[in-house]
């Protein structure tokens, strides 16, 4: 059955195909204003007068537009992407400081354009999500548009030292939105100051690492295209491979820097823990493809099989350590932090079929990480308890969000007709020969965590109600749908990865199978074993 499931996926073919809706727009600075124009309306918020709070509502509505705005763009964009080709589209390069190298350059591949969507799904329902916020929106709505800026600029950028700069970008506001509107006011400073130690060092591990491979590297500069091609010596390459990895690892909250993860997604407010948990944490998987991956061929073999180790590592310690929660959004947070070990073993895997699987689950992880933390978060503040011993047999007062929390559920493990299924059909099935220990051990991380979930949705929907439990609502629609545009992202990737097809033309959507084959057939050359002579030896 995989074997068909694998051979229905569509390949890249030498001749372009016509997608129904492409060609709508087309101008030079499509990136950039994905990137900035969050930024440019954080300012309009921030000066405009807001006399006695009269217009409160005007910062989630005018915020949400903005975002829709920016999804919009990267949807058109995506449809628009030439799935067949190789190297970055759209790009934009101005010289910035050009005495160090450093210049303005903006571009996307297919795994950029992929990202780009699932960063504007994943805030368009952050900010659904925050309807209900009645504390400082003005600060909170400034600072979610910040963050999202910095997200898709460091997605953006083909500089590395540009890149960085938004890797460090996106901790301020983050740490600033879970310290000031978290849950509880006891614990909301502490998780914020641990993300902010956390991500302090890995964008410090980042920023070594840039600098490192730009000196080695001997182009005076720190253009990504560049130092792809670049020779640099092997032991260069395993110092700043580790550091890339570290980077990594304190953004996808693997052991052991996953300390902040816990505390930041069961403490920080739905729409913030959606925006952590589905864009920001993505960030760590994007590296390992941009710069592991892509720039450092012999580090990435010989760093591989710790990669693989660790992915087995954080997945079951992912599914024990939510078998001991007694927290829902403790349950939620630990996870949502499964999936990213799916992308870091695809990274360790160093086959076509590996990085392809990677590469689809930042996608597909964005969205079920992002949903499961918002589908606890939500299922808390509607029970009044985030306490396990007190939730249950919700599934009849809850209808909407019960079938919710089963997506979230069912997705972030990846079962059948989800996005994570396919990115975990890929990676298992190009990693299993090259890292089968590092699978093994990944594949039982996620047959714990399936048995976490089982054991969470018999607990909280379908146990007994529990007398002394406060009593229960359901969501209002704004956050149903929020969650909804989630799980339907991700039931959508499962069910058409390549595409929906109109008398087999591909409709509106090339496939986002399509739009990553060829930047990953790109990458993956490098790891391509040898040809050997034509000929006998003589």
């Amino acid at each position: 059955m995989s074997g068909l499931f694998l051979l229905a996926i569509p390949t890249p073919s030498a001749t372009p195909i016509p997608v129904f809706g492409s060609g709508v727009i087309g101008f030079s600075f499509l990136l950039s204003t994905i990137v900035w124009a969050p930024v440019v309306w954080a300012f309009v918020l921030a000066t405009v007068p807001n006399p006695r709070g009269r217009y409160d509502r005007f910062f989630y509505g005018s915020s949400f537009w903005v975002s829709f705005g920016v999804l919009a763009l990267a949807f058109f964009g995506y449809i628009q992407f030439q799935a067949f080709t190789v190297g970055p589209q759209y790009e934009e390069k101005l010289p910035w400081l050009p005495a160090f190298g450093i210049t303005y350059h903006l571009g996307a591949d297919g795994i950029s354009i992929l990202v780009l969507m699932a960063n504007g799904i994943v805030t368009l329902a952050a900010i659904l999500s925050s309807t209900g916020l009645r504390a400082r929106p003005r600060e909170y709505y400034v600072l979610l548009l910040l963050a999202e800026a910095a997200i898709n600029g460091l997605v953006c950028a083909r500089d590395l030292f540009l890149l960085t700069l938004f890797f460090a970008a996106a901790t301020l506001p983050l740490t600033l939105l879970v310290a000031g509107w978290g849950v509880l006011p006891g614990r909301r400073w502490a998780a914020g100051l641990r993300l902010l130690g956390y991500w302090g060092v890995g964008s410090l591990a980042l920023l070594l690492a840039a600098v490192l491979l730009a000196a080695t590297a001997g182009g005076n500069t720190f253009d990504l295209d560049y130092l792809g091609k670049a020779g640099v010596a092997g032991r260069a390459q395993i110092v700043v491979g580790i550091l890339v990895v570290v980077a990594a690892a304190t953004r996808l909250g693997f052991w052991p820097l996953h300390g902040w993860a816990r505390d930041v997604l069961a403490e920080a407010p739905a729409g913030v823990a959606i925006l952590i948990a589905g864009a920001g944490m993505r960030t760590g998987g994007y590296i390992l493809l941009r710069l592991l991956d892509a720039s450092l061929h012999d580090g990435t073999r010989l760093l591989a099989p710790i990669l693989a180790a660790l992915a087995g590592v954080t997945a079951l310690w992912c599914g024990l350590a939510a078998f001991r929660a007694r927290d829902l959004r403790v349950l939620g947070a630990y996870l949502a932090i499964v999936p990213g070990c799916v992308t870091l073993l695809g990274a360790a895997g160093v086959t076509p079929l590996s990085l392809d699987g990677a590469a689809y689950s930042l996608f597909g992880g964005a969205v079920a990480s992002a949903l499961v933390v918002g589908a606890c978060a939500v299922v808390s503040e509607r029970a009044l308890t985030r306490d396990l011993a007190l939730l249950g047999g919700l599934a009849g007062r809850l209808p909407r969000l019960s079938w919710l929390l089963v997506l979230a559920g069912v997705g972030v493990i990846g079962m059948p007709l989800t996005g994570t299924f396919v990115a975990e059909l890929l990676v298992f099935f190009g990693s299993f020969k090259t890292s089968f220990i590092g699978a093994f051990a990944v594949a039982a991380g996620l047959v714990v965590a399936g048995a976490a979930v089982a054991w969470m949705l018999q607990r909280v929907l379908f146990g007994a109600p529990n007398p002394d439990a406060p009593p229960a609502g359901d969501a209002p629609l704004t956050e149903t749908w929020a969650l909804a545009l989630l799980a339907g992202a991700l039931i959508y990737l499962g069910v058409v990865p390549g595409g929906p097809k109109l008398a087999g033309i591909p409709f509106l959507d090339p496939g986002a199978i399509n739009v990553v084959n060829a930047s990953v057939a790109d990458l993956a050359s490098s790891y391509a074993p040898p040809t050997p002579p034509a000929g006998g030896g003589g």
